[in-house]
């Protein structure tokens, strides 16, 4: 009877083995194949015709700079920092004005307004007056 196990042992491990590996190599192949690059198909593609030429909008000297939340890689800290550059650019041009105004002019959110206020009166470039409880801001000097 162990003769019997172990003839069966010797034949059945390799037979194993074997079966496995071709599994795998027929796996991998099959893999491989639905697994190709599409853009390995060579198409002739068609040059577009030139259209009219677009007419850009005019736009007045002291538009609302541009948003910064058009690109979502930047972190908290960079997106005040702009922010805050743009309200300082805002208020060289336009005067003193109040953080409701800012935060309708200012293509961004208002806590990162108010954030960027914060960081231009940490740094001591603003002033902030309440008048008739409006909160203005302006720049020191």
């Amino acid at each position: 009877m162990s003769d019997r196990l172990i003839l069966l042992f010797i034949f059945y491990l390799p037979l194993n083995i074997l079966m496995k590996k071709s599994k795998t190599s027929i796996e991998t192949a099959s893999n491989a194949k639905a697994e190709q690059p599409v853009a390995a198909v060579v198409t002739k593609a068609t040059p577009k015709k030139p259209g009219p030429a677009k007419k850009l909008p005019k736009t007045s000297p002291a538009a609302a700079p541009q948003s910064v939340a058009a690109t979502p890689e930047m972190t908290m800290p960079e997106r005040v920092g702009l922010t805050a550059g743009n309200i300082w650019h805002y208020l060289a041009d336009n005067g003193a004005a109040s953080v409701a105004k800012l935060v309708r002019e200012l293509p961004e959110e208002e806590k990162i307004i108010q954030r960027s206020i914060g960081w231009l009166a940490q740094e001591g470039k603003i002033t902030l007056d309440i008048i008739d409880r409006v909160e203005t801001i302006a720049l020191i000097g």
